[in-house]
């Protein structure tokens, strides 16, 4: 069921959209990486939250997908970040060790990618995320804008659907 509702997304995302001039999609690794795209959204209606997971190879191919629906977190940036430890520890219990973390998140991606202890309300979560990179052997943070992150915001949407998880 999540396979085929994936393979409808990719098909979408496999068209190139415009904002601002500029074509925005995802882009893929680099051949000897893999790129995981996270993503969290919330439903307020349901006071719950969604994650959304995708771990693709150079050539765009899905090797595994995830959606978690959550109990809802005190902001979208603590669903966000959350979502990216379950991204980092997803991907390193597959054994994925050359990644690229990629996520809309502005906010999210400068605190992973900074040294300096996070002191906001997800600074746990950042820290959480850390403690993944020994399990990685080449470790990298991207942000990209919604539009490059589509099947993840996707799969994040579809937990709503979800009970618990599944990938």
């Amino acid at each position: 069921m999540l396979h085929d509702f994936v393979q409808v997304l990719l098909e979408k995302q496999l068209q190139p959209t415009r904002t601002d001039g500029q074509q925005v999609r995802w882009q893929p690794p680099p051949v000897t990486k893999f790129k995981v795209n996270f993503d969290g959204v919330v439903f307020k209606e349901d006071k719950r939250a969604g994650l959304g997971i995708v771990i693709r190879n150079h050539q765009g191919q899905v090797l595994t997908s995830f959606s978690e629906n959550i109990a809802l977190l005190p902001s979208i940036e603590d669903v966000e970040a959350l979502a990216a430890v379950r991204a980092m520890s997803f991907a390193a219990e597959l054994g994925v060790s050359s990644t690229i973390i990629e996520g809309d998140s502005e906010v999210v991606i400068k605190a992973l990618k900074s040294e300096e202890e996070s002191l906001s309300t997800y600074g746990h979560l950042i820290a959480a995320a850390r403690q993944f990179t020994d399990g990685f052997s080449s470790l990298s943070f991207t942000h990209t804008r919604r539009l490059g992150n589509i099947l993840a915001h996707n799969l994040a949407r579809h937990a709503r659907h979800v009970s618990g998880y599944l990938v």
